[in-house]
């Protein structure tokens, strides 16, 4: 089963077809997050530094167009979505999505865009958000192309690295990338909500949703 699974990773990392694959998984992210586009990146890049292809550039360029596509297409279109994500019940986690980018969003925006983008729930109800209170598109533009480039070049990196490390092993390099990447993911979040916690707290006040 795994030679099986291997085998046809292998097949696709080999082909022209990885890059409009991977370039669909990530727009498809923008909008129903069933798995964090992050995944397919990192195993790109895992196999490119274990066996020296797909392109990594190539595949950088064709990530960060599919990402700010998405991404665009959905602030665009935040007015006809934010009624449905307001139904979120409290406690689950599209509500607490919703709150983390409403209060990052006080706390300064163009921050909270380009870290969104690292945070899977996250990103979705930004751009949502973000749509349907109107702020100025062109600087939503702006805070998410540096967001997704290194969004992009972060999640290939680490996949490269991985590659690199344990080039004998692509299956394994690919799990180390995808474990890294998700660990990264989760000490940027924590790191940036324990600065801001911190930074609230030092101005006399504390945020709440």
């Amino acid at each position: 089963m795994v030679d099986a699974v291997m085998g046809w990773i292998e097949t696709l990392m080999l082909t022209e077809w990885i890059y409009p694959i991977v370039g669909s998984m990530i727009f498809l992210d923008c909008f129903i997050p069933v798995m964090p586009s992050e995944v397919p990146l990192n195993m790109v890049g895992a196999w490119a530094g274990s066996q020296g292809v797909p392109h990594i550039p190539t595949m950088f360029f064709v990530a960060v167009g599919c990402a700010m596509l998405g991404d665009n297409l959905c602030y665009a279109l935040g007015g006809r979505l934010m009624p449905l994500i307001n139904r979120a019940q409290k406690g689950s986690k599209p509500y607490e999505a919703l709150q983390w980018a409403k209060r990052n969003m006080r706390r300064g925006a163009g921050a909270a865009i380009i870290i969104a983008r690292f945070i899977p729930s996250a990103r979705l109800f930004m751009t949502i958000f973000l749509g349907a209170m109107r702020y100025s598109w062109p600087m939503f533009f702006f805070f998410d192309t540096i967001g997704v480039m290194l969004w992009a070049a972060q999640a290939l990196a680490v996949g490269y690295l991985g590659g690199v490390l344990f080039g004998g092993n692509p299956a394994i390099a690919m799990i180390i990338s995808i474990i890294a990447a998700f660990a990264l993911g989760w000490a940027l979040q924590k790191a940036q909500n324990s600065i801001a916690n911190w930074w609230d707290t030092r101005r006399g006040f504390a945020e709440t949703p």
